[in-house]
């Protein structure tokens, strides 16, 4: 039976909601964020409705990952679900505050998983996001810069 396993992390960046923002809903910016990511292809610009297709690649494994952007608050909330070959493939959430000194990025990814597998889905999910929050923290400050 599948369950679904949910990993949040949190982090400051020293840049503004705006730059966070422009980076976290572009979609070209994944190949910068993980180079793992192909953007295959993209419509729309990061709004509710807009999809984006990107190949993952990991060892010899490749997964085509197609996002749809279902909820965009401008620096505040965004929510895409993904599907993988037409099958539900988690959902990814983005929670941005004002920070006195930039943006506490929340974020948080949610995906289906089985019993076994379970724990190591999560350290890995775990370990990839730490990485994904520290690129999208550096992306941000060049942005800002």
């Amino acid at each position: 039976m599948k369950s679904t396993v949910s990993v949040t992390q949190e982090r400051h960046i020293s840049a503004t909601p705006d730059a966070v923002w422009s980076v976290i809903t572009a979609p070209e910016m994944h190949e910068r964020l993980d180079s793992r990511c192909h953007l295959e292809s993209t419509t729309g610009g990061g709004e509710v409705g807009s999809e984006y297709v990107l190949l993952v690649r990991a060892g010899l494994a490749r997964a085509r990952l197609r996002y749809v952007v279902r909820e965009a608050i401008r620096e505040t909330r965004w929510i895409a679900d993904i599907d993988q070959g037409g099958k539900q493939a988690g959902v990814q959430h983005a929670e941005l505050k004002r920070a006195e000194t930039g943006t506490l990025l929340r974020w948080t990814v949610t995906m289906p998983t089985g019993r076994l597998t379970r724990r190591l889905v999560t350290a890995s999910c775990e370990r990839e996001l730490e990485k994904w929050l520290a690129a999208v923290d550096h992306e941000a400050l060049a942005h800002a810069g």
